[in-house]
């Protein structure tokens, strides 16, 4: 039998802005806005659990109920005048250096931008220009929001398991600022940066070894950029906002149910055990998404590293991040088996199964 290539990671690149604000940015008298808000909403008697671990979502909620900036103390901001797509270029060359190798042996680039520069074009174009990639390589742009970095692993695993490619360039980017206004509590959760990764086909017991995908359209429209009350292309600014509140709320509270039962579904596909997990590496939305995740999908023991108190979140970078954080502290070692999960608007969810190195 002909052994399938997996897919590894590589390299990790990190791009973030040097301009950081910290939570003393926001006039005082905004910031008590947002607690009364958030203190009015909390008096309210909520109706009884509904969902799989909602309990545990609603008491890590309440936890934060007088912390407007949800356990964030600093974000990154970009500065006027840079692009999306400087970011991204700066954070996949950081892969390319790390992973010593030249861009011509890139196959693919894959690129997902929370807040793309421009519409109707492919903005992985750009990367794959600037870096002057060959002119066979694909480049292809997804939008699967916060979700992105899992949906890119697993194209990656088909394109590598076909064997119609050996390495490839994912890029994920945050630049929600762009849309959220100052004014808006949401603005002080979401920060800017880039990430990328350098995945190549490896051997032995390496690589991606399960993923689940899972997906409720149900819950669509909950959070989206536009113009409120009509379409993005209609006169008016186009900000990010809460287009069916209680939609986006159910959203929240299934958010453990949501990390079981993905988390629980790429293990049996990768034939492993919740107790066989070292590393958890989740997305970064608020500071108790990941222990709220992580207790409700059963993986107490395994190591992690939180990101969202220094870095916000940065949609589809959160993981990546981790991910390249951990490593390079120390905690993320050649061997380890590292599970994932992350969810996105639409709503996707996912995770994947990784034995670490190649």
């Amino acid at each position: 039998m002909t052994h399938r290539p997996r897919v590894g990671i590589q390299s990790l690149g990190v791009f973030l802005p040097d301009q950081v604000r910290t939570n003393d940015w926001w006039p005082a008298e905004v910031v008590e806005q947002w607690r009364a808000q958030a203190a009015a909403h909390a008096d309210k008697r909520p109706p009884p659990p509904t969902f799989d671990g909602e309990q545990r979502v609603r008491e890590a909620m309440a936890r934060y109920t007088d912390d407007p900036f949800q356990g964030a103390t600093q974000r990154r901001r970009m500065p006027e005048g840079m692009l999306a797509a400087d970011m991204e270029v700066a954070a996949a060359r950081e892969a390319i250096t790390r992973a010593d190798i030249d861009p011509a042996a890139i196959d693919f680039v894959i690129l997902q931008s929370s807040v793309p520069d421009i519409l109707t074009t492919n903005g992985a174009c750009t990367i794959h220009e600037t870096l002057g990639l060959r002119r066979t390589c694909l480049a292809l742009t997804i939008d699967a929001v916060c979700n992105g970095f899992q949906q890119q692993m697993t194209l990656a695993d088909a394109l590598i398991g076909v064997g119609q490619a050996e390495r490839g360039l994912l890029v994920q980017s945050c630049t929600l600022s762009r849309v959220v206004p100052d004014e808006d509590p949401v603005s002080a959760w979401v920060g800017d940066g880039a990430t990328a990764q350098i995945v190549t086909a490896v051997g032995g017991d390496r690589g991606l070894l399960g993923f689940a995908h899972e997906t409720d359209g149900s819950l669509q429209r909950g959070l989206i950029t536009g113009v409120p009350g009509h379409q993005w292309f209609d006169e008016g600014r186009v900000i990010a906002y809460r287009e069916h509140p209680q939609r986006a709320r159910e959203m929240l509270l299934r958010l453990a149910e949501f990390a079981r039962s993905s988390v629980h579904a790429a293990l049996e596909h990768a034939a492993l055990t919740t107790t066989e997990v070292d590393f958890y590496a989740s997305h970064q939305p608020f500071a108790w998404f990941r222990p709220v995740t992580q207790a409700h999908a059963e993986l107490d023991h395994a190591r992690t590293l939180d990101t969202y108190s220094w870095a916000g979140s940065l949609s589809a970078a959160n993981i990546p991040l981790v991910l390249a954080t951990a490593e390079r502290e120390g905690l993320l070692n050649p061997g380890d088996v590292v599970a994932t999960h992350a969810g996105g608007s639409g709503i996707t969810w996912a995770s994947l199964v990784i034995r670490w190195g190649t």
